[in-house]
């Protein structure tokens, strides 16, 4: 389209007031750079808006100039934290339509305004709709479909009745009592009931404006097949391209809205329907094509999302779906800020279906759950079935991972759990055990993980004046030569209170082989570490004789908890540096003068649980074709049991000879491990699943900043503040990829996310020193011997085994 033309149609236009807006939030940025780079082109005489459906947030600015954002709060909308969380992102955006709208109209004196989708490109001027508004039309919309459309591919004839005659992807309106009316009458309707819930009759904001044609005259519906092309009236239209101008029907194309497109599928139209999927026209590839490349051209730096603000209550636990549903449903009770609020009350207890003490209590978020699926119903009837309640209880726990309920939740749960069921003794326990020692059972001599854990827990009880003494298991896949509690081990155990620092799997073992070497134990406490969400059915009877166990995180607590009926108590554990003699980076041949990220990994932990691949393919997407003054290097420590060195192998193949990733594959003492770690400036765990992991922590408390997947146990203490967290999603384990994989799920960390951090924390390491002494000091006063000592003394006096310690 030749320019003289556009300014021909730019000089038809009367010179009016005009506003056009689009809405979404920060994560649909790539999206409305498009929209507005087109509106700027073609209608250079009107002002541009957004309303963003979020707050700004300084890392992820629009970067596009003359636009002005207004955030979704400072809109007129009545009680609106009560009106933002009862919606999801998509419900939120869409409800905002008639705020922005009404808000243009009435304060900033618009006379015309135009509403846009983001997710729309503009290939020519608004001729026909400014045509309409200017002959006296108050309202412009367009219907999904112009013609019957009766083909198998959604959504057809029928599925435009089900969410809407007309898309409301685009409105356009003149400043008049009629609009205005409207827009406060849509505003009141999508006050509470902008909802997806296509099967009640309602889709978010669009059903509504199906009545607008009835209720008000000077109502321009443009049938023009030019505009508004998308999926769904697109197998109606006939697209093609010609001397380098896109047509419909013959006519310009004017704008598509490329409602459901997928950046990652150029070979499919929209994810809402199979009627553009790998079936292409060569045209219809081209325009898809080319909106990509511009997504892709307009994303954000290494495609890092930015969070939706309105995603999480003011304490940072996440809101899933189904709590903004529940929240819907109690019209009874009126938050001012239910981000605020609402969390705290569906963790109260609701004392309407239990009748005494000794039964299980549901919280009220249990009942609205169950209250919310008829299948629960069907399944556990909690109205005076104390049984039934229990069983809900575990249930809960096992599933509450996969419903998106966070600790935060659970915790009481938790914490009513280990009450009812803990053996508490009577004093008179300690009459004919007076002075009597703890033994601590465990690889203690071993070079691991697992081996260290016990240790810290003798080290931890030594701390608190506590009598303790250790029993050694061998462990013949892996060295034995730590001697860091030699002298505290002995050949027999003698000791009303047995600590099994073992894992599930081993402990019935274990128990077994200290048989004749051990008295018969007043109280047996267990200390295993575990590092899927749910723990198999097949290793519950090893419990039989356990009294309690201690878990190191709160993701073991849940995996635990929900198929042990024992009390399964939360317990940090402790994170000791032994002396060690720091070195220089030539005693490593590691180079002098690079940022050295690390990662330590042990073969015998199963590869696929730590994923060092991840490790790698992040630092290349950081480095590999990014411009910094600062040179850097990967460091990987890898161990463990390896038969053939097949997984060393394995892992110089993935590096491929690159001289900035060096694999350093040999024992080291626990000592030489920590040397190694200091030498280098961070440390990255990109694992899939981790049920406490001291390395991370160890590594916190040398100083150390912290990458690490924002999944399992580590996020007892890395956050935002301590360390830098890794976005993920979950995936289903492969039937090779760890044990009693079947129905499981894990972390699959973003990569880009990972590399974009990597990145930052060399460019800025003022930030990053800050974060890295606030996870030190983290470690240093939560996990230390003292602490976990005195956590340990805690719980042992409560179940009335020790006293006056």
């Amino acid at each position: 389209m030749s320019n003289n033309y556009i300014i021909s149609i730019k000089k038809s236009f009367p010179k009016k007031r005009r506003a056009i807006v689009s809405i979404c939030s920060n994560n649909y940025f790539p999206y409305v750079r498009i929209l507005f780079n087109t509106l700027q082109k073609y209608h250079p005489e009107s002002e541009l808006f957004l309303c963003l459906g979020d707050k700004q947030d300084s890392l992820f600015p629009l970067d596009i100039d003359n636009i002005t954002i207004i955030e979704a709060e400072k809109l007129n909308i009545p009680h609106f934290y009560d009106f933002a969380f009862r919606y999801d992102i998509m419900e939120f955006n869409t409800a905002l339509k008639p705020f922005i709208m009404q808000l243009l109209l009435e304060e900033y004196n618009f006379e015309q305004v135009v509403y846009l989708d983001p997710d729309i490109e503009l290939f020519a001027p608004l001729e026909s709709v400014f045509f309409a508004l200017d002959n006296g039309s108050d309202f412009v919309i367009t219907p999904h479909i112009t013609q019957p459309s009766e083909e198998d591919a959604y959504p057809g004839d029928i599925g435009v009745m089900q969410s809407g005659i007309y898309n409301l992807g685009f409105i356009a309106v003149n400043n008049s009592n009629q609009v205005i009316n409207f827009l406060h009458w849509w505003g009141r309707k999508l006050r509470f009931y902008c909802l997806n819930e296509q099967h009640n009759g309602i889709f978010v904001d669009q059903k509504f404006v199906d009545l607008l044609p009835a209720f008000y005259d000077n109502v321009k519906i443009l049938k023009d097949t030019n505009v508004n092309v998308a999926y769904w009236n697109l197998l109606q239209r006939k697209l093609e391209k010609k001397d380098q101008s896109w047509l419909v029907d013959g006519k310009p194309l004017v704008f598509f809205h490329f409602s459901g497109i997928d950046i990652n599928n150029n070979q499919r139209l929209s994810k809402h329907s199979n009627a553009f999927n790998s079936n292409l026209s060569q045209d219809l590839q081209e325009l898809i094509d080319d909106y990509i490349s511009k997504l892709k051209y307009y994303s954000f730096s290494n495609n890092i999302i930015p969070k939706y603000i309105y995603n999480k209550f003011t304490n940072n636990v996440f809101i899933p779906t189904i709590i903004r549903q529940i929240y819907r449903k109690l019209n009874n009770i009126w938050y001012e800020n239910p981000f605020i609020s609402f969390s705290d009350y569906l963790n109260q207890f609701n004392y309407n279906f239990h009748q005494n003490s000794s039964d299980f209590p549901l919280t009220n978020l249990m009942v609205f759950f169950w209250k919310n699926r008829l299948d629960l119903q069907t399944s556990f009837n909690i109205f005076n079935h104390n049984e039934d309640r229990k069983r809900y209880t575990f249930w809960f726990l096992e599933t509450a991972e996969e419903n998106q309920f966070e600790y935060y939740f659970l915790e009481p749960i938790l914490d009513n759990i280990s009450h009812k069921l803990s053996h508490y003794k009577s004093l008179s326990f300690l009459q004919n055990n007076s002075n009597f020692p703890i033994n601590v059972i465990g690889y203690l001599k071993t070079e691991t993980g697992v081996g260290q854990g016990g240790r810290m827990v003798i080290k931890s009880l030594q701390t608190a004046n506590i009598n303790v003494e250790g029993y050694h298991i061998d462990n013949i896949e892996s060295r034995q030569n730590d001697n860091q509690i030699e002298d505290l081990l002995v050949a027999k155990i003698n000791s009303p209170i047995h600590i099994y620092k073992v894992n599930a799997d081993q402990l019935r073992i274990v128990k077994n082989l200290v048989k004749n070497y051990s008295n018969k134990p007043d109280f047996i406490i267990n200390i295993p570490g575990w590092e899927l969400s749910r723990f198999p059915q097949e290793w519950v009877s090893n419990y039989d004789d356990i009294d309690e166990v201690w878990a190191e995180s709160k993701f073991v607590q849940i995996a635990l908890q929900s198929k042990l009926s024992l009390p399964i108590i939360h317990m940090q554990p402790a994170v000791f540096l032994e002396n060690f003699k720091a070195v220089n980076r030539e005693y490593f041949n590691l180079p002098k003068d690079r940022f050295l990220f690390h990662f330590n990994f042990d073969f015998s932990s199963f590869s696929s649980r730590k994923n060092p691949e991840a490790v790698i393919t992040a630092y290349r997407r950081a480095f590999r074709h990014q411009k910094s003054d600062i040179s850097t290097a990967l460091v990987i420590k890898s161990r463990g049991y390896d038969p053939n060195n097949k997984n060393y192998q394995k892992l110089l193949e993935i590096i491929d000879g690159e001289e900035d990733i060096i694999i350093i594959n040999e024992y080291l003492s626990h000592s030489e491990v920590i040397a190694l770690m200091n030498c280098c400036d961070c440390y990255v765990s990109l694992h899939c699943s981790e049920g406490f992991g001291y390395t991370l922590a160890e590594a916190m408390l040398l100083g150390k900043p912290v990458i690490a997947t924002n999944y399992s146990g580590n996020c007892d203490f890395i956050n935002q503040q301590t360390g830098f967290p890794v976005d993920y999603k979950l995936v289903s384990l492969k039937s090779d990829e760890y044990p009693f994989s079947q129905g499981q799920k894990w972390a699959k960390p973003d990569l880009d996310h990972a590399a974009w951090i990597m990145q930052k924390m060399v460019e800025d390491s003022s930030h990053t020193k800050q974060i890295a002494l606030a996870g030190q000091n983290k470690i240093a006063t939560d996990y230390s011997p003292i602490s976990a000592g005195q956590r340990y003394i805690k719980r042992l006096e409560k179940l009335g085994l020790i006293v006056n310690c």
